[in-house]
């Protein structure tokens, strides 16, 4: 069976190049290893679907095509700063778009994959943000011209930003009943990130992983291979 890789809140900038080569390579690896891999949302420090979003991107984006044209699985899960990315944008690169969660296989594991923010039930606020905001930001994201949409996207993170960096730090926390109602679907595993705290809870078959924030140089990222989840970190 191919090595699964599971990645969360890379926060690609399109003009921080370093880090964008950093993801690069990272893909590389998962190509040499014929593996699949995962992306769990705040892939892009924000998307908006304009011309300038997609050159500066390009060849991130090139990379996941070059994976997914030699077999691999590439799948992503978008978070609170990629919500406009969509099937549109990614699918011409080989890229599967699940929405905000999805259930897949990893080896005989069911294994629910998010960005995290549905589970921190304690987050009110920024529930109700995403309720009332994102709408409207998908509604603005098809009809105003590029420029204007990409200028109006940049806002809409640094809002975003404000809204989680003012919060009380236990708002920002995983609601325990969010995961177990999880495993109680028929889950076995749940991945995500969103918090940039590394988590691992084990009980008997039940796992639960969070996973880290990325940097510019270096990378964590979960990979089941054999039949075992396996924190590892990339370094470019």
């Amino acid at each position: 069976m191919p090595d699964i890789f599971f990645v969360a809140d890379t926060h690609l900038c399109f003009d921080n190049s370093t880090r964008q080569q950093t993801f690069i390579k990272f893909v590389e690896h998962v190509h040499s290893c014929c593996g699949h891999l995962y992306i769990l949302g705040d892939f892009f420090d924000f998307w908006a679907n304009n011309r300038i979003m997609r050159q500066k991107m390009l060849p991130v984006l090139q990379s996941l095509q070059a994976l997914s044209s030699d077999g691999g699985m590439v799948g992503f899960v978008c978070g609170n700063r990629d919500f406009l990315a969509g099937p549109a944008a990614l699918g011409p690169f080989g890229v599967t778009y699940l929405g905000e969660q999805a259930d897949i296989r990893a080896g005989d594991l069911q294994v629910h994959i998010t960005h995290g923010y549905s589970l921190c039930l304690d987050d009110s606020r920024f529930l109700a943000y995403k309720k009332r905001m994102w709408p409207l930001f998908r509604l603005l994201d098809r009809v105003l011209p590029g420029s204007l949409e990409h200028a109006i996207a940049r806002r809409f993170i640094i809002k975003s930003k404000q809204v989680v960096s003012s919060q009380e730090p236990s708002r920002f926390q995983f609601t325990k009943s969010a995961i177990e109602d999880l495993f109680q679907r028929g889950n076995d595993a749940v991945i995500c990130g969103h918090t940039h705290l590394e988590e691992t809870c084990i009980q008997g078959r039940k796992q639960f992983y969070a996973l880290g924030c990325w940097d510019d140089t270096t990378g964590p990222y979960l990979v089941y291979r054999k039949g075992a989840f396996i924190r590892e970190t990339f370094a470019a």
